[in-house]
C-alpha cells in the first residue's frame, strides 16, 4: 500500500513520498507500560531520506514554552504583575437620566422636588396622596404601610416613577408593580438602607467597571489550567464557573494564556497572584463578554531539545528548511490519548457502547508505575470494592475521575450503579474519552490516506476547506442541534467541504485537504480512505451513522473536519551549546519582568541543544513537528527513559 518512491517536487511544495516507520531509525523498544504512537494511529513521515537524530524533549518543564495567540494574532505576554487598563466605565442610559436629574444633597429639598417631578406623570391627586402616605409617622403594619394606585400606567410611566422614587425618595418609599399598578410602601426609620442602583440593574453594589469580565493573562508553570483556576477560585471563594479561558495548554511546560473572571476586580485577583503555586497573574483589563474555549487563533512554541546527538547545524538545515515551507502531519498528538498504558481512546470506546462498567473498570485498572498509594488505592477497589478506604488512600490532585467514582460509591453504597459513578466525573473529563476515541480514528484514516495517495496535493474523493491560515473564522461554532452534546474541538472546522474531482482538483492544495472526525453529520472521503472508519470502528463494535443513536445526548458525536497537513508560521532556531543540564537555556515572561539573565551559548559547553519557535494553530501539536523533525518517539513514557538524571525542578 506504499507509494513508490518519487524526487521532490522542487521547494515549493510537500513531497509526495511519505515515510513510514519501517524508514524510521532504529530506537530502543519502550516497555508495554506505556502507549506508542503506532497503538493511536500515528506511523507516517513527510520529509524524505531524512533517518533523524536523538534528543530529549521537555527535559525540565523550562524546555517547553508555550504563548498563546488572540484572535487578532497577537502573542498573549505577561508583561506586568499590576498593570490594569481600568478606564472609567461607560455610562448607561439609566445613570445619564440620573446625571441629568440633578438630585439635591438636601433630603428634604429632594422630598419636595420628587413630587413636582412625579406630578406630570401621575396627576396632582394621586401624587398628594403619595405625599400624604409617605408623612404618616408612627408604627404600622405592611398593609397599612402600603398603598396602590387604582389605575394602570403603562411601561414607560412606570420606569419615570420608578426613576424618581429611586433617586429622590431611596429612605423614604419602595416602589413595586403589581398587575399592572404601581405599589408604594413606606419604609420605616430602622429599614437598612437601599444600595446604589445607578447602573439600573437589580438592587445591589455598583460595579465600577467598563466591562462585567476581568480579563488577565496567566502564567503558569508544570501545572494544568484548571488546576490553577480551582486555586484562584478556592483563594476567592467564588464558584470555578466565573473564570474563563480561551484555550487549554500542556500542563508539563511553561505557558502563557488570557482568562477572564466574571465581576471579579483585578486588585483581589493580583492580591491572590501573589499566593498562588506555580503560576502568576497580571496584564488585567475589562471586557463585556466572557473568554470562552475556541477564543485564539494558535499558539507560539519555544521548546529546548537537550542532549542533541546524530545531527549539527550543516545536516540538519535542509531538514529544517523543509518543515518550514512543506510542514507536517496534523496528527492528534500523544497528549491526547493519556500517558499510561490504558489510553484514553480505549476508554472511550466503553462510553460510545455506553457499557458502564466496562468504563469504570478501565478507569479504576491498575498501571505499571504509578504512585505506590494510587496503585494500593486500586487495589483495594478492584480487589475488595472497598471505597471508602480506597478513596482515603488517593490523592485527589492525583486521580480526578478515580476519585469521583470512588467518592460515588462511597457516597451511595449502590457498587453496581456504574453509570451514576462515571456520570459524577467532570464533564469535560468524560467527554474527553470519546473525544480521544475520534481522534484515534483520525489519525489512522490521516496515515492511510497518506500511504495511499502521498502528499504532493489532493486527488479526486478528498474532502477540502480552502485553508484561512491563522484566522480564526477557519473555526466555527457548533451547530443548535449540537449544542448541548459535543465540546467543540479547538482546531477543527464545521465548514461543508467540496468534494475534489477531476475537473476542480486543479483549485485546491495539499494544505485545503482535510478527514472527518467521526460522527453522523459529516461527510467521508469517497475513496478507499472511507472503508478505514467503517473497519476500525466496526472491530471496536460501532458504527459511524451509530454516533447518532447514544441514549445520552452529551456522547452523540456530530463530527467535524481537521486539516491533515499543516505549516509552522515564524519558523526560527538557535543552536546553543551547553555543560548543566540543571539550568535554563530560556527565559519565561516572569523572569524578563524580573530582569533574570538571559541563557547564553557556552562555546566549549559538553552538550548540545537546539531552539525552536514557530506559531502553529489551535489544537496542532508541536510535538508532532518535532517528532517529524527528529524520527523519534514522542511518547512521554519513551521521553522519561531518555532523561536519566531526575528533574531539577
Amino acid at each position: 500500500m506504499a507509494a513508490p518512491d518519487t524526487p521532490v517536487d522542487g521547494e515549493q511544495g510537500p513531497a509526495k513520498r511519505i515515510r513510514s516507520d519501517a524508514d524510521a531509525p532504529a530506537t530502543p523498544t519502550p516497555p508495554a507500560t506505556f502507549l506508542r504512537e503506532p497503538d493511536v494511529g500515528i506511523s507516517e513521515f513527510i520529509t524524505p531520506g531524512w533517518h533523524g537524530f536523538t534528543a530529549i524533549i521537555k527535559h525540565r518543564y523550562a524546555d517547553f514554552f508555550v504563548n498563546e495567540i488572540d484572535p487578532q494574532g497577537r502573542v498573549v505576554h505577561l508583561t506586568s504583575y499590576t498593570d490594569a487598563d481600568d478606564p472609567e466605565p461607560p455610562k448607561t442610559d439609566v445613570e445619564k437620566q440620573i446625571d441629568e436629574l440633578n438630585v439635591p444633597a438636601d433630603a428634604q429639598e429632594a422630598f419636595d422636588q420628587a413630587f413636582v417631578r412625579l406630578e406630570p406623570v401621575l396627576g396632582t391627586e394621586d401624587t398628594q396622596r403619595i405625599k400624604q402616605h409617605l408623612e404618616t409617622v408612627g408604627e404600622q403594619t405592611l398593609e397599612q404601610r402600603s398603598l396602590i394606585l387604582d389605575r394602570e400606567l403603562d411601561k414607560d410611566q412606570r420606569k419615570h416613577v420608578y426613576l424618581i422614587t429611586n433617586n429622590f425618595l431611596p429612605r423614604q418609599v419602595t416602589c413595586e408593580t403589581v398587575d399592572g399598578k404601581l405599589k408604594f410602601i413606606r419604609r420605616m426609620p430602622d429599614d437598612k438602607p437601599p444600595k446604589d442602583n445607578r447602573r439600573g440593574g437589580t438592587r445591589g453594589p455598583a460595579w465600577p467597571h467598563a466591562g462585567d469580565f476581568c480579563y488577565f493573562v496567566m502564567q503558569k508553570e508544570n501545572h494544568d489550567s484548571l488546576d490553577v483556576l480551582q486555586q484562584i477560585a478556592r483563594a476567592l471563594r467564588c464558584k470555578p464557573r466565573a473564570f474563563g479561558m480561551a484555550g487549554t495548554k500542556d500542563k508539563r511546560g511553561i505557558t502563557v494564556q488570557r482568562c477572564s473572571a466574571f465581576r471579579i476586580a483585578h486588585d483581589r485577583l493580583i492580591n491572590v497572584s501573589r499566593k498562588l503555586r506555580g503560576a502568576r497573574l497580571g496584564n488585567f483589563s475589562y471586557g463585556p463578554r466572557e473568554l470562552r474555549l475556541g477564543d485564539l487563533s494558535g499558539n507560539q512554541f519555544q521548546i529546548v531539545l537537550r542532549q542533541v546527538q546524530g545531527a549539527d547545524a550543516q545536516s540538519l538545515q535542509p531538514v529544517l528548511d523543509g518543515i518550514q515551507h512543506t510542514g507536517f502531519i496534523n496528527y492528534y498528538g500523544m497528549q491526547r490519548f493519556g500517558t499510561q498504558s490504558i489510553s484514553s481512546h480505549t476508554i472511550g470506546i466503553s462510553v460510545l457502547k455506553a457499557d458502564w462498567q466496562q468504563a469504570v473498570d478501565l478507569i479504576m485498572s491498575p498501571r505499571v508505575g504509578e504512585r505506590p498509594e494510587v496503585s494500593e488505592a486500586r487495589e483495594l477497589w478492584c480487589v475488595h470494592r472497598d471505597a471508602k478506604a480506597a478513596m482515603a488512600k488517593l490523592p485527589q490532585r492525583a486521580a480526578l475521575a478515580e476519585h469521583s467514582i470512588l467518592q460515588y460509591f462511597a457516597k451511595h453504597g449502590a457498587a453496581n450503579n456504574y453509570a451514576g459513578a462515571f456520570a459524577c466525573i467532570p464533564r469535560n473529563m468524560r467527554l474527553m474519552y470519546v473525544h480521544a476515541y475520534q481522534s484515534y480514528i483520525w489519525n489512522a484514516a490521516v496515515s492511510e490516506r497518506l500511504r495511499l495517495f502521498g502528499t504532493m496535493g489532493p486527488v479526486p474523493g478528498d474532502l477540502a476547506i480552502k485553508d484561512h491560515g491563522f484566522s480564526n473564522t477557519a473555526h466555527t461554532s457548533e451547530p443548535p442541534e449540537a449544542a448541548d452534546s459535543e465540546q467543540e474541538d479547538e482546531g477543527t472546522s464545521r465548514e461543508t467541504p467540496v468534494l475534489v474531482t477531476t475537473e476542480n482538483v486543479a483549485d485546491f492544495s495539499i494544505y485545503d485537504v482535510v478527514l472527518p472526525l467521526p460522527g453522523w453529520n459529516v461527510q467521508y472521503p469517497e475513496h478507499q480512505v472511507k472503508s478505514v472508519y467503517e473497519e476500525l470502528m466496526a472491530r471496536d463494535g460501532l458504527l459511524p451513522s451509530g454516533l447518532a443513536e447514544h441514549p445520552l445526548k452529551e456522547y452523540r458525536l456530530s463530527g467535524a473536519y481537521r486539516r491533515i497537513v499543516i505549516r509552522p508560521r515564524d519558523f526560527s532556531f538557535e543552536w546553543m551549546r551547553y555543560s548543566d543540564d540543571t539550568l535554563p537555556l530560556a527565559r519565561s515572561d516572569s523572569d524578563a519582568i524580573e530582569n533574570k539573565h538571559v541563557p547564553e551559548s557556552i562555546e566549549f559547553g559538553d552538550h548540545l541543544a537546539l531552539k525552536l519557535k514557530f506559531d502553529l494553530p489551535s489544537s496542532a501539536y508541536a510535538t508532532m513537528l518535532l517528532r517529524e523533525l527528529m524520527r523519534q518517539e514522542t511518547a512521554s513514557g519513551y521521553q522519561s527513559q531518555l532523561s536519566k538524571k531526575p528533574d531539577a525542578d
